[in-house]
Order: C-alpha cells, then sequence, then structure tokens
C-alpha cells in the first residue's frame, strides 16, 4: 500500500506571485506587511512596485465606480513655504459635490521650493538635499548632497527636475548647477537613479548654457521646460528637452506668438501624450500650443458661459 501524500508540509510561493499579491492590497495593509520579511519590505519600498499598485489600484477604482478620477493637490503656506499634499477620487457619476480631500503628507518650508510633478505616484521636492517620497506609504528617500564644483565667488543657481523612462522603467533625478560669470555660464548636470545600487549623483555631459523657468513636465521619458539661453533676460526664449533614458539635452525653437508662449500666465502641461503650453484668457477662450514632432500647432477651444464666469470670479 502507497503511503499517504504529507499534504501538512509547507507550500513556498514564488516571491513574484507574492509580490502580484501585495500590489493588489490597500495602502494600509502594506504599511503593515513590511514588518513581515527584510525581502518583503525592499519589495514594497521599490519604484517597480509603486508603479505596479498605482496602475492596480487605478483600475479597481475604475471597476468599482465605471470611472474615477485621482488627483493630487498641492497647497503652499505663503508665509512659510510650508507645502501640504492632499490626494481625492472622484468617481465618474460624482456630478456636484466633490469627497473631502485627504491628507497626505505636508513637506517644510525650506529656501528651495521645488517639487515636482507625481510619477508614478512618486514626487520629488528639494529640502537642501532632495529627496523622492511616495505619498501613498509616506515613505521617502533623502538623496546625497549635491554642491556646485566650479569654485567661483560668482553667484550659483541650482535648478533640478524629476523624470521616468518607460524603457528602463526608472525614476531619475536631474540636479543642475548654474555659475554666472563674466565670461558666460557654466553648467554641470547630474542624475541619481532612485533604486540604482551605487547611491550616488552621477556627472553628465555639459549642455549649452541655459537659464531655466521655474517648471517642467516629463511626457514620455522626456522632461520639457522653458528657458532663457543666456544671461540677458530679452533673449528669446527656447524649450529645452531632456530625455530621461539617454540622459541627453536638445533645445526646440519656440516659434509662435512670443508673447504668449513666453507668459508668465501660461503653464506646461500634457494632452494626449504631446507637449502642451495652455492660456485661459479673459474673454473664455483657451489657447493652446501643442508640440507635434518639433513643431508647434495653435488650437483655440471655446469654454462654455459657465466655466468663464467662474474663472472670472477667481480673478
Amino acid at each position: 500500500m502507497d503511503e499517504e501524500e504529507d499534504n501538512t508540509r509547507p507550500v513556498s510561493i514564488p516571491h513574484e506571485l507574492i509580490s502580484e499579491i501585495l500590489a493588489r492590497l490597500p495602502v494600509k495593509s502594506l504599511t503593515r506587511f513590511r514588518c513581515v520579511s527584510t525581502r518583503w519590505n525592499s519589495t514594497i519600498l521599490r519604484p517597480s512596485f509603486s508603479k505596479s499598485h498605482f496602475f492596480h489600484s487605478a483600475a479597481a477604482a475604475a471597476a468599482a465606480t465605471g470611472a474615477s478620477v485621482t488627483l493630487i493637490l498641492t497647497f503652499i503656506n505663503r508665509f512659510n513655504s510650508e507645502r501640504t499634499i492632499f490626494s481625492v477620487t472622484i468617481p465618474s457619476n460624482q456630478t456636484r459635490s466633490v469627497p473631502n480631500p485627504t491628507h497626505i503628507l505636508t513637506i517644510p518650508g525650506f529656501a528651495h521650493p521645488f517639487v515636482s510633478q507625481p510619477l508614478n505616484g512618486l514626487i520629488c521636492f528639494n529640502l537642501g538635499s532632495m529627496c523622492v517620497c511616495n505619498p501613498s506609504t509616506r515613505e521617502f528617500v533623502k538623496l546625497p548632497w549635491t554642491q556646485p564644483g566650479v569654485k567661483s565667488p560668482a553667484p550659483h543657481h541650482r535648478t533640478n527636475a524629476f523624470g521616468f523612462d518607460p524603457v528602463s522603467n526608472a525614476h531619475k533625478v536631474l540636479d543642475t548647477w548654474i555659475t554666472c560669470q563674466e565670461n558666460g555660464m557654466v553648467m554641470e548636470h547630474r542624475v541619481f537613479t532612485i533604486g540604482s545600487r551605487s547611491n550616488k549623483w552621477r556627472r553628465i555631459a555639459d549642455s549649452p548654457p541655459y537659464f531655466p523657468f521655474n517648471e517642467g513636465v516629463c511626457i514620455n521619458g522626456q522632461i520639457y521646460f522653458r528657458a532663457s539661453p543666456g544671461m540677458i533676460a530679452s533673449e528669446k526664449p527656447v524649450m529645452v528637452a531632456f530625455d530621461v533614458g539617454q540622459e541627453e539635452f536638445r533645445f526646440i525653437d519656440m516659434l509662435g506668438d512670443d508673447a504668449f508662449m513666453n507668459s508668465e500666465e501660461t503653464v506646461l502641461m500634457e494632452h494626449d501624450g504631446h507637449l502642451v503650453i495652455v492660456d485661459l484668457t479673459t474673454n473664455g477662450v483657451l489657447l493652446m500650443w501643442t508640440l507635434m514632432d518639433d513643431k508647434w500647432v495653435k488650437k483655440r477651444v471655446e469654454i462654455p458661459a459657465i466655466y468663464s464666469e467662474i474663472n472670472d470670479r477667481r480673478r
């Protein structure tokens, strides 16, 4: 007679399957499960896991409500520069009232006001040293300190950007020091890859000189921001594009209505996978310049009267 199979032995579950299960759990559960083991903790903190959890959460919310939109809102205290981050999920069937926002994180005020757009659930900000935060788990990583390599009494300017490369599935922080000297600007660029084993900044090739505006948006592995090509304010701005994967810069001409494209009233944003410069005029018309194959296409959108009235009240 054959011996009965022993079903009491523990079954080893592949870690890949465990990771898939964890990616479908609520944030509160993930916070507790980080204590299970070192491997579970490192898995939950990986940027790739954050991306997977973000998409599973969005899919679950869409299935439950038909469709929904989750917004991450940032408010700044003008007195102490403190920034408070909230999230709010708006179901598709919500027509009148908006659900109460959930407080996620408060960032202390500091002399460096940079706070990036959310990328796959991660936010980058400057507290003297650069930090990358997962607002859902309230965990953040503080990156090593940087300083300009150029020793000069001339003033230094620092600018930062946060991007994601969909090819390598990597989040990267761009740190740039600009030294303004009598004979021009000296550019020093460094890149930090989130989750890399080296845990170090890498110096990359210098770019042509530019002085960036305080803005930036990452679209399909490209970080875009407007900049002045020199220290003279009257020089015509250009659009700078940084390839997150190749870690290379290129300049795009700002052709079109100069007063519009260079105005501080306009904003950069993504629309249908393209970079767009947007301005809402006082007469209820939305002006949009869309970058398509490095060419600008102008579009006018008439805003319904009710929204124009709301905008006028806000002004």
